[in-house]
């Protein structure tokens, strides 16, 4: 089977990616530690272990791959002089899918912005090689906040109940992911990964109210004063503008999407136990 090197991998979009396409490549998964090395074999992954800063372990992974998806931590700062390394050392690779965010062309929140920046790198260096992936948030961010709302009746997030934002099924993003690798469709082009195109808050609650039969309210509540400067603007650019999208392209990459009320519900269940 083709190699297909991940970078990212331990993380939940990684552990997407891995599970959509394992079945049809061999894995090379990039892991900072040894504990996440373990869990990556475990998995049946070859693992290059250190970090993706570092040159000499891009060219690790990179070497004799077919394939690479590329994920970089959020709010990385360092993620544009990481993206020029992965650009530099791609050229022997058939197809690298970098996994961006959906509109990062927004200046007011950085960590998108510094997306737009490496999309532009990497299209600059493999035009036809390069495939985009600009995924929504996805449902699975919000297991914390649900297991609030089921104990207390309240779901309390720090930007506005009424903020409509798009929403993705992370087995969706892995499912477009193997679409885009397995060559379904062309390499050197955009896609917008939205299972749900506009949802709020208010919305969310009123699901989990019909799922469990409590009442369960949304509520605003500022994020505590010591939450990191990024993170905050981002919080202030969904509040005012919300980040809506449209479901069409991820439609078109895997067909039927997955529901958000079947999401909230499998995330309900693994909160019940």
């Amino acid at each position: 089977m083709p190699t297909l090197a991940v970078t990212g991998a331990p993380g939940k979009t990684g552990q997407a990616i891995i599970n959509a396409c394992g079945h049809a490549w061999d894995i090379r998964a990039l892991a900072r530690n040894a504990p996440q090395a373990e869990a990556l074999e475990v998995a049946g992954c070859e693992v290059v272990v250190g970090d993706m800063t570092e040159d000499s372990i891009l060219g690790q992974l990179l070497e004799g791959a077919h394939s690479a998806y590329h994920i970089c931590p959020n709010f990385h700062e360092g993620e544009v002089e990481i993206g020029a390394a992965v650009a530099a050392q791609a050229g022997g690779l058939e197809h690298l899918v970098y996994h961006s965010v959906l509109h990062p062309q927004t200046q007011k929140m950085p960590h998108h912005w510094r997306k737009l920046l490496v999309e532009e790198l990497l299209l600059e260096a493999m035009p036809l090689k390069v495939t985009f992936m600009r995924s929504a948030p996805y449902i699975q961010n919000l297991k914390p906040y649900i297991e609030s709302a089921l104990r207390d009746g309240e779901l309390v997030l720090p930007y506005s109940v009424h903020a409509r934002t798009a929403m993705v099924d992370l087995e969706d993003v892995g499912r477009a992911a193997k679409a885009v690798l397995g060559g379904e469709v062309a390499a050197g082009s955009g896609w917008d990964l939205c299972g749900v195109g506009s949802i709020s808050h208010h919305e969310i609650a009123e699901l989990l109210t019909s799922l469990t039969g409590n009442v369960v309210k949304a509520h605003e509540r500022p994020a505590p004063a010591d939450t990191p400067n990024e993170i905050q603007m981002m919080f202030d650019y969904m509040d005012q503008y919300g980040l809506q999208g449209s479901t069409a392209q991820l439609g078109a990459l895997v067909g039927e999407l997955t529901p958000i009320e079947t999401t909230v519900q499998r995330l309900i269940d693994e909160i019940e136990g």
